[in-house]
């Protein structure tokens, strides 16, 4: 996966706790792991400052954080709850 900056698609909202992605006739539930992720997912971020973000906020490894990232944004978009 290039750099991309990934946001919700349309019609995908994260609930008001951030606990969930909602979509029309859909619901996905999301661990806090995820949750961190999405919350940072506003179309004008890109994948690698997520990444450093998060890396600071759970004091990890920006490459171990950017696997994990890939891996949802991949699963998600399959899904139709995020465009890349």
């Amino acid at each position: 996966m290039t750099d991309p900056t990934p946001k919700l698609a349309p019609g995908v909202r994260l609930h008001g706790d951030g606990s969930k992605l909602l979509a029309p006739e859909r619901i996905l539930e999301l661990d806090e792991i995820a949750q961190s992720i999405v919350r940072q997912m506003d179309g004008t971020k890109r994948v690698s400052d997520i990444a450093a973000a998060l890396s600071k906020e759970y004091n990890e490894r920006e490459s171990v954080i950017r696997k994990d990232i890939d891996a949802l944004i991949a699963d998600l978009a399959a899904k139709g709850y995020v465009k890349l």
